[in-house]
């Protein structure tokens, strides 16, 4: 019998001598303690991740509307997804939406970050300021904002008109040309402060000595950012983007407060176009297939993006 540590806990192995089976009852019986502490944070994963997962791989494959018995179809929901202009046009937003986000929040967040380490007048106030907006509820926004674009008696349109620009009042979240965009400045206002404090934390992890041997060697503050800050922090800003990237393409909550998917289906995204297939339409199968094809294009950004940090982390 031996102890082997794993984070300084040691944990009780057997010699190879023994069966297999043997040897899971000595390991299981010697650390039956620490199987307990994890076994409820396991139950959970199982009971509200796995469990689920797999119920809508079933679902997808079979035509239902939660009355009628279920009907076995296969792929065929997964192959109607194809040739559903609907789907694909929300399949469009959301990308387009994820990655205008992506760029606007972290794009944002890295200059505030920046321009808060360089201690300008005010710092620590602008770190609660613009991180404010992250810590309030999304449908608080979304109503929020639908107030103050409200195309009548809205506080933007009512200033606009106001200083004379009436020509520039309109109704935001009506016009389908700039709906979409409208919810995506509404996002980044709302999560730049996200980026912020993470790459805040970063810039300020660099040590002042490499930032003294600049001034002194008389960089500008453009070089010193991109020669110094940028390769510093790139390992937290690819994750801080991929982050980004993910929470984006799970938006649902805003657009369905603001718009609805609306005017016209022009801010519709996959999560509001599941909701609308499940919840409306009671075609739960097609829905499933919907969240199936969600899960994988997550996973896929995820998976990416373990292969990046483990690239980057050999490099260090």
């Amino acid at each position: 019998m031996t102890a082997t540590e794993i984070a300084g806990t040691p944990i009780t192995t057997y010699p190879r001598q023994l069966s297999v089976m043997q040897r899971f009852k000595k390991t299981l019986q010697a650390n039956l303690m620490w199987y307990l502490f994890v076994a409820p944070a396991v139950i959970l994963i199982l009971v509200f991740m796995v469990v689920p997962i797999f119920e809508a791989l079933s679902l997808a494959m079979y035509r239902w509307n939660g009355v009628r018995p279920r009907e076995f179809v296969g792929f065929e929901n997964f192959i109607d997804l194809f040739d559903d202009r609907f789907f694909m046009g929300a399949l469009q937003h959301t990308v387009l939406f994820s990655i205008t986000a992506t760029l606007g929040t972290v794009g944002l967040g890295l200059l505030l970050a920046v321009a808060i380490s360089r201690n300008v007048p005010g710092a620590a106030l602008y770190r609660i300021l613009f991180y404010l907006p992250v810590m309030v509820p999304i449908t608080v926004v979304g109503a929020l904002w639908v107030r103050i674009l409200e195309p009548n008696f809205g506080l933007l349109n009512t200033f606009l008109r106001g200083v004379g620009l009436d020509g520039l009042a309109r109704a935001w979240l009506g016009d389908i040309s700039i709906a979409l965009i409208v919810l995506m400045a509404v996002t980044i206002w709302q999560y730049s402060g996200f980026p912020m404090i993470v790459l805040l934390a970063a810039i300020e992890n660099i040590s002042e000595e490499i930032h003294d041997a600049a001034s002194l060697d008389g960089v500008s503050e453009w070089q010193r950012l991109a020669y110094i800050t940028l390769p510093l922090i790139r390992p937290v800003l690819i994750s801080i983007s991929v982050l980004q990237i993910i929470f984006s393409l799970k938006v649902f909550d805003l657009v369905w407060v603001m718009t609805r998917g609306g005017p016209g289906q022009s801010t519709d995204v996959l999560g509001t176009f599941l909701f609308d297939e499940a919840f409306f339409k009671r075609q739960y199968g097609y829905a499933s297939a919907v969240a199936v094809a969600m899960f994988i294009i997550i996973f896929t950004i995820t998976y990416i993006y373990q292969r990046v940090v483990r690239v980057e982390n050999a490099k260090l």
